[in-house]
Order: structure tokens, then C-alpha cells, then sequence
């Protein structure tokens, strides 16, 4: 009796142990964290508002400069290129098409940390990552109720993310944030790149014709800028982004984004005064990948509540059961080998130390 109560308390202390180690170490260390290789494409459908292009200002009608309401696709793919510990490399690859037309490519890579996926700088010297901060590709594992820092790739500045509601995406509950960026200088070298760093001045009477431009603004142009041949050109970028998170996984269900890149003049001052829309678009998750990312989200959010929730509860209601059976299992043992008196006639028999010769 008392081997079958040692061995039940011992099986039942390592149960409330495993109980304990799946709750608070195994599953916040190895399962909720960004996997090792994580590869995902996300698509979205969209509709390019305006696109302009500044080398057909040269051609025989410049008002095709600016095209509208294009059909446009957008592709995204996250993917965990390395790994180091807690910390993670990974690269994000944006893709615009207008018509069948790229009209804008971007690839970023950051270093986060796997559990809470904010950006961080501790991470291996080696690593060729932007130096980023708050919330880059996705939420945290567990996401809350309250309003997290953003990263914005094209101005390489951070925006509140703030939570303004729930709602159903695709099926899953989701927590939804807007993000809303005022017009701010865009200072990422691959967006600029794609871009002219000048206009000639010879091209203004085609911005002029193509109804881009005011006379008073030339007007003006020639008063800050006077007897030059080009004039300096930035840009600035804007949003009004919607995102739909589901809470245990942190995955983006879904979004409903509209961004904005402008140019304009740079003036002296370094100040940017926009003219023209370079690219203004919005777009959503196309029904093929919002049922992927929610059947995603629905994945992740199981496996996390089956090793970080259900499992623990199962071994720790097991182990305090078979604890308490080690020491039922005790008592009855200790009961039974406890010595009996022996009665005689129905009465107790005297004993011999009592005795009286």
C-alpha cells in the first residue's frame, strides 16, 4: 500500500511540475515565438486612385503623366531569414502592381525579438538590418487592447497603432487598429531611388497643361527659384490604415489601407510643398488570402492554447488527483499495520505486565 501512495505522489508532483514548465517556460520560450522558418505571402486586391509618370510629361500629350483607377494587386512575404536565441532576422518583400505594371518594390529587413516581434537592437553585429523600432510585420503573440508603436517603413519613423475595436474577419475574431500618418518626408533609399530628384524647368508649361500645376504656382517657382534649369523635388507619405489582428497568434487577418506618396518642391528651407500624387492607392486582403490568414490564425491560436492552456490544466487537475490518492493511499496503509489487541470471551485479555501473582 505504501509503494502504490510513493509512486502516485511522485507521478502526480511531476505532473503539477510539467503542469507548470508548459504554462510558463516551455510554451512562452519555444511555441509562442516566431518559428524559425517562418515563410508567408499575403495578396491583396487594391485600386491605384493616381499614378503619374514623370517621363511622359515629355511626350506628345502630358496629361497622360497621370493615369487613374487602376486595377492593382500588392503582394507581401515575411520570412524568417535567420535566427540568434530570442532574436530573429527577418525580411519583408512589398510588391505594387498597377495594370500589370510594378509600380513599386521595397525589401526591409529587421531584427525582432521572436516573442514579442518588436524590432530590437540587441541582435549578432553581422546582421544588415534597419534600425527600426516598435511593431514592424506583425503584432505580438497575444495581442491586447491598446494601442502599440508602429513602424513606418517609407519615412523610417514610428505611429501609433491604436485599438479601436473588435470584429469578424474571414471567420476569426480579430482586434482592429487604424494607424493615421500625416504627410511626412519619405526618407527611405529604395522608395527615393525610384523617384527624380528634380524636375527640369522646361517641363513645367506640360505639368501646367496637364492641369498639375497653376500659373500663379509657376509663377511662384520662378520667384524662388530664379534662372534655374531644374528645381529640386521631394516627397512626402501619408496613410489611413486599418488592421485586423487576431489576438493569440498576433497574425494580420486582414487590412483595409490607404497610403499616399506625393511630390512636390523642396524648397530652400528644406521644407516639402506637394503638387503632385506619385502614387495614391488602397487595398484590401483578396478573399484567397484572408481565408489562408485566418485558417493561419486559427492554426497558431490552437497550438498555443493546447501546450500553453489545456495541457497544464490537464496535468495539474491529474497531479493534484493522484496526490490525493498518495495520501488516502498512506493512511490506509499506516491503518492496517497498526497492532490488534486480542479479546478473549468477548473480553479483553489482561496483560501480562498487569498481572498480579
Amino acid at each position: 500500500m505504501r509503494k502504490a501512495a510513493i509512486t502516485s505522489g511522485v507521478i502526480g508532483l511531476i505532473l503539477l511540475v510539467a503542469a507548470g514548465l508548459l504554462a510558463w517556460w516551455i510554451t512562452p520560450t519555444f511555441a509562442a515565438r516566431l518559428p524559425g522558418n517562418y515563410n508567408k505571402t499575403r495578396t491583396y486586391d487594391g485600386t491605384v486612385h493616381s499614378l503619374f509618370d514623370p517621363a511622359a510629361l515629355a511626350g506628345a500629350n502630358p496629361a497622360s503623366a497621370v493615369r487613374k483607377n487602376l486595377p492593382a494587386t500588392l503582394t507581401q512575404n515575411v520570412k524568417t531569414v535567420q535566427t540568434s536565441g530570442n532574436t530573429a532576422l527577418i525580411q519583408q518583400t512589398a510588391t505594387i502592381k498597377a495594370a500589370g505594371s510594378q509600380v513599386g518594390r521595397t525589401v526591409s529587413r529587421y531584427a525582432v525579438n521572436r516573442q514579442t516581434l518588436m524590432a530590437t537592437r540587441s541582435h549578432p553585429g553581422g546582421w544588415n538590418v534597419t534600425p527600426a523600432s516598435g511593431i514592424t510585420v506583425s503584432w505580438p503573440l497575444g495581442a491586447k487592447k491598446q494601442t502599440y508603436t508602429g513602424w513606418v517603413s517609407q519615412t523610417e519613423t514610428t505611429t501609433p497603432l491604436r485599438y479601436v475595436r473588435e470584429a469578424q474577419q474571414g471567420g476569426t475574431d480579430t482586434y482592429v487598429y487604424q494607424a493615421n500618418v500625416p504627410p511626412t518626408p519619405i526618407k527611405n533609399p529604395q522608395v527615393l531611388a525610384a523617384l527624380p530628384t528634380s524636375l527640369p524647368t522646361s517641363l513645367l508649361p506640360s505639368l501646367l497643361h496637364a492641369g498639375l500645376v497653376s500659373a500663379a504656382q509657376i509663377a511662384d517657382l520662378s520667384r524662388i527659384f530664379p534662372g534655374a534649369t531644374s528645381i529640386p523635388l521631394g516627397y512626402t507619405y501619408q496613410n489611413r490604415n486599418t488592421y485586423y489582428v487576431s489576438p493569440a497568434s498576433g497574425l494580420v487577418v486582414n487590412v483595409n489601407n490607404n497610403e499616399t506618396q506625393m511630390g512636390g518642391v523642396k524648397l530652400p528651407t528644406g521644407q516639402i510643398v506637394p503638387f503632385i500624387p506619385v502614387l495614391d492607392y488602397s487595398y484590401h486582403a483578396s478573399p484567397a488570402s484572408l481565408s489562408q490568414a485566418a485558417s493561419d490564425a486559427k492554426s497558431s491560436s490552437s497550438g498555443i492554447t493546447l501546450l500553453g492552456v489545456t495541457l497544464p490544466i490537464i496535468a495539474a487537475a491529474l497531479g493534484f488527483l493522484l496526490l490525493v490518492l498518495a495520501v488516502l493511499l498512506w493512511m490506509r496503509g499506516r491503518a492496517r499495520g497498526k497492532p490488534v489487541e486480542r479479546e478473549h470471551g468477548g473480553h479483553r485479555a489482561p496483560s501480562p505486565v498487569g498481572r498480579v501473582r
